[in-house]
């Protein structure tokens, strides 16, 4: 009888696992967000690194393009060959919100962009290896309240992004 019902357990969560993969990585449209249409803030440059990089955040508000989560300017900074240091510029208070270093991708084609987004959708994703660990892959995260990420899911390209599946 233990055994009987331990393989029925079993079945339950293939099916559930089975389920989440066949749905594949969420989708941008399914987290929408209302886009910010006034003026973009002046960033506040609270930090020496901040300042330093002054013109970066400084063109960026001028551009006013805002790219993530209805109100946020993603600003990519280099920090590396194949590495970047993805900010989030608040366009309607200025904060900046520093988050973690992408890299080690390898394979790559020519339209590879390492952090994705779109102005209308809460989502955003980070592509290689956060903070130099872990899995070279797509990183799904949602943007919540005051720029805090939360993590929705891993797809692992193992460092080759031009064969992974691309992003809606």
């Amino acid at each position: 009888m233990n055994s009987l019902r331990s393989v029925a357990i079993a079945l339950a969560l293939a099916c559930l696992t089975l389920s989440a993969h066949a749905e594949g990585p969420p989708k941008f449209a399914d987290h929408p967000a209302k886009v910010y249409a006034g003026k973009v803030a002046k960033p506040r440059l609270v930090t020496p690194d901040l300042r330093a990089r002054r013109e970066t955040f400084l063109a960026a508000a001028d551009d006013g393009k805002i790219d993530a989560a209805g109100r946020y300017i993603v600003v990519k900074l280099p920090c590396g060959s194949t590495c970047v240091a993805p900010t989030l510029l608040d366009a309607r208070t200025g904060n900046i919100i520093e988050l973690f270093t992408i890299s080690g991708w390898h394979e790559v084609s020519d339209d590879f962009d390492p952090v994705v987004s779109r102005a209308n959708s809460r989502m955003i994703v980070f592509r290689g290896a956060r903070n130099e660990k872990g899995i070279v892959g797509n990183h799904f995260y949602l943007i919540e309240d005051g720029g805090r990420l939360k993590h929705l899911h891993t797809q692992d390209t193992q460092a080759n992004f031009e064969t992974s599946p691309k992003i809606r």
